[in-house]
């Protein structure tokens, strides 16, 4: 448990840094975002507001102020005036678009801007206080007086404004006074956004992802190396245990054994003594062996002296499976695909023979009563395929990476009863390792695995 509130109290951490730090990123994109849209909107002014750009808006302000009085004395319509002034905007527009688009160059700015000014609203009102809404009508399109079109999703509002004008119109010989009060809008928009916000913070976004990476790496390098740890302990553990269940039993019948010798039943009769003795050697010999088996099989790859000869793998392998049915229980057959190639194996038989018979041991141990023993050449990898498949238990595939480990155990609730040091699978490794092959286990399609050893052919 307290493990496992280790990794989510580290995961926890870093998406709380995570979310500091992507905070931190959107607060500067914003502050960037504020500053190149100041700049930009002090380019706009600066451009807008000299001489050449204001003679151009006079033009179409004289326009629509002569359209109007044409329209009061009833010689033109609504339409016709609101047609007129678009018409004249397009007219002056692209001298316009040309200044603008030389003024932004002067500013040596960065940024690319889109410009337009819009006709939000245009009213007539007399001296009587009579208000006559010349603009907008139903059904009318956008009036752009400057700029260019653009989406109005796009488009950011600079400045609204209102152009007013007491004008006097001749009606019927008299002049008439109008207050105009005409209503515009300026929008820009940015279309560089995304290539400025980029640049301005590739620094602090390149250090942003390098660090959380790194966190990232050093989170996981960490809870690798605890899951590895923490394996490493529970497999001493297990060999400590196993040890000691093995080391118990030969020590506790020696331990009986002596007192035996020393006991008053055993004065004088010489064939208790003898029997006594037999015992003795016999658990010595175990113990010996178990402490032999520890030794050898410790060894890594590189410390395994072979004694290299060539032997013909069929008869060996025939002659191995004769001998190890004997050893084995009624119930458990052992059926075999052997191929007579007549190719020979360079290698140390008694190193082999030892690793199949791990292989045969290990099948049988978890629950395998029919083994089939197969060999072929494999012509696409040139070389020897020995194979050893069992209907046993199998082994998760989970645990597929470190069955070869030294002193690993599978530890589920269906196998962990199994006795065993964990020494077994990790020697037969080692034993193909040092003929330059390679070992390996598969699942069945039911139960049971199969282990493959391919053993390169001799040159």
């Amino acid at each position: 448990m307290k493990f496992k509130l280790l990794i989510i109290l580290s995961i926890l951490t870093l998406l709380s840094l995570v979310g500091i730090q992507g905070y931190l990123i959107y607060n500067s994109y914003e502050l960037k975002q504020k500053t190149i849209t100041i700049d930009a909107r002090n380019a706009i002014a600066k451009i807008y507001t000299s001489p050449a750009i204001d003679s151009i808006a006079w033009l179409y302000r004289t326009d629509f102020l002569q359209n109007l009085e044409a329209y009061k004395t009833n010689n033109s319509t609504n339409e016709a005036l609101l047609d007129a002034l678009q018409k004249k905007s397009k007219e002056i527009n692209p001298g316009f678009l040309e200044i603008f688009n030389n003024g932004l160059k002067a500013y040596d700015a960065d940024f690319d801007i889109q410009f337009k000014k819009i006709v939000t609203g245009i009213t007539l009102s007399d001296s009587l206080g009579n208000t006559e809404t010349l603009y907008p009508k139903a059904a009318k399109d956008t009036i752009i007086l400057l700029g260019s079109e653009m989406k109005q999703t796009d488009a950011l509002l600079i400045n609204n404004s209102t152009w007013q004008k007491d004008h006097d119109i001749m009606i019927n010989g008299k002049p008439v006074t109008y207050d105009l009060n005409f209503k515009s809008s300026i929008f820009m928009n940015i279309t560089n956004w995304n290539s400025l916000i980029i640049r301005e913070l590739s620094t602090l976004l390149f250090l942003s992802t390098v660090l959380f990476l790194f966190v990232v790496g050093l989170l996981y390098y960490s809870i690798q190396n605890l899951l590895k740890q923490k394996r490493v302990a529970d497999i001493k553990t297990d060999f400590i245990n196993n040890i000691t269940h093995e080391l118990k039993t030969p020590l506790s019948t020696l331990s009986l054994a002596t007192k035996t010798l020393t006991s008053e039943y055993t004065s004088g009769n010489k064939e208790v003594v003898d029997d006594t003795i037999q015992v003795i050697e016999r658990q010595n010999t175990r113990l010996q062996n178990l402490i032999d088996q520890v030794l050898k099989s410790s060894l890594g790859y590189q410390k395994i002296q072979l004694k290299n000869e060539s032997f013909n793998v069929t008869t060996f392998l025939n002659d191995l499976l004769n001998d190890y049915e004997i050893t084995v229980d009624k119930n458990v057959s052992i059926n075999r695909e052997i191929e007579s190639t007549g190719l020979l194996l360079n290698g140390d038989s008694f190193y082999l023979s030892t690793a199949i018979i791990n292989l045969l041991n290990n099948a049988i141990k978890y629950g395998g009563t029919k083994l089939m023993v197969t060999y072929a050449i494999d012509t696409v990898q040139n070389s020897h395929t020995i194979s050893v498949k069992d209907n046993g238990i199998g082994i998760s595939k989970k645990y597929h990476k470190y069955i070869f480990d030294k002193f690993y155990r599978v530890s589920e609730k269906d196998t962990h009863n199994y006795k065993g040091l964990g020494l077994g699978l990790y020697y037969t490794k080692q034993i193909i390792l040092a003929h330059n092959g390679t070992i390996s286990v598969e699942n069945g399609k039911g139960k049971g695995t199969t282990f493959s050893i391919l053993i390169p052919l001799a040159l």
